[in-house]
């Protein structure tokens, strides 16, 4: 069994539009790391207890966007944030903490990035 297999059920939660195509898009380049990311992110990360999935996800949209030059991960976990139903207002706060520990340019990019993601869906 993949990585991708095991672990469909909470892929298909973040994305519900995941398909076969989507995943070897990535997967075709590099299987060895696609099945290494697919076993730390759902497998190990994401099905730990203590914490709640949206808190997991909102400290992860955190960090992507504290670091910066991950725009590619975090417009994939914005998405998927959006798709778990965690609600704007929320993200938003994730992003005013960004901006006191990070810089408002990390957060401000951030910002722009959501709504660029929610003016989409709108318009879908």
């Amino acid at each position: 069994m993949s990585a991708f297999e095991k672990h469909l059920d909470l892929i298909c939660r973040f994305d519900p539009q995941t398909t076969d195509s989507r995943r070897e898009a990535f997967r075709s380049i590099f299987p060895d790391l696609a099945d290494r990311l697919m076993d730390d992110i759902y497998g190990f990360a994401y099905r730990r207890e203590f914490i709640s999935l949206e808190t997991r996800h909102l400290i992860s949209l955190g960090i992507l966007s504290a670091m910066g030059g991950c725009e590619n991960q975090l417009r994939f976990q914005l998405t998927e944030a959006l798709n778990l139903d965690i609600p704007v207002d929320r993200i938003r706060e994730a992003f005013i903490q960004v901006a006191v520990f990070a810089g408002n340019a990390r957060a401000i990019n951030a910002a722009a990035m959501l709504k660029q993601i929610v003016e989409t869906d709108k318009t879908e």
